[in-house]
């Protein structure tokens, strides 16, 4: 499981708190992520974390899945840093990502997705108009 930070935690406990306070009704992990601009798996991530230490539940009933607090003074357990495997899988991570949009980048703006494209469409016009000018065998055998 990922590691989670003390001041994550506390802020995800919290963003629990304000929804539930505002909506009168447990927040769904969208929620959640809405108000804490995350990306919804990172929340579900956290809130997985947070269940397994105690301090929040995820509550599935008929229509959705709610996040509850459980015991908020769990949190205080965690450490305040991330460790360092997760902090350097996510830095490769994000220097794949950028890596390859630099690359798609570049093949747009250098015009060789047009340039390929081009080339395809002369290639299917040449086979089409070859086609055209032989005159396919008759199946029946009569000419």
């Amino acid at each position: 499981m990922s590691s989670l930070t003390r001041s994550e935690g506390l802020l995800v406990l919290a963003a629990i708190r304000v929804l539930d306070h505002l909506n009168q009704r447990p927040p769904t992990p969208a929620e959640i992520a809405d108000l804490l601009d995350e990306d919804e798996s990172t929340v579900r991530l956290q809130l997985a974390r947070l269940q397994d230490l105690g301090a929040a539940v995820l509550v599935d009933s008929a229509f959705a899945t709610h996040a509850e607090i459980k015991d908020h003074r769990l949190v205080e357990d965690l450490d305040d840093r991330a460790g360092p495997a997760i902090s350097e899988d996510l830095a490769e991570f994000d220097r794949k990502k950028e890596d390859e949009a630099r690359r798609m980048a570049h093949l747009f703006d250098s015009g060789e997705h047009e340039e390929s494209r081009r080339r395809k469409l002369d290639e299917m016009d040449s086979e089409l108009e070859k086609f055209r000018r032989e005159k396919p065998a008759n199946p029946f055998g009569e000419d």
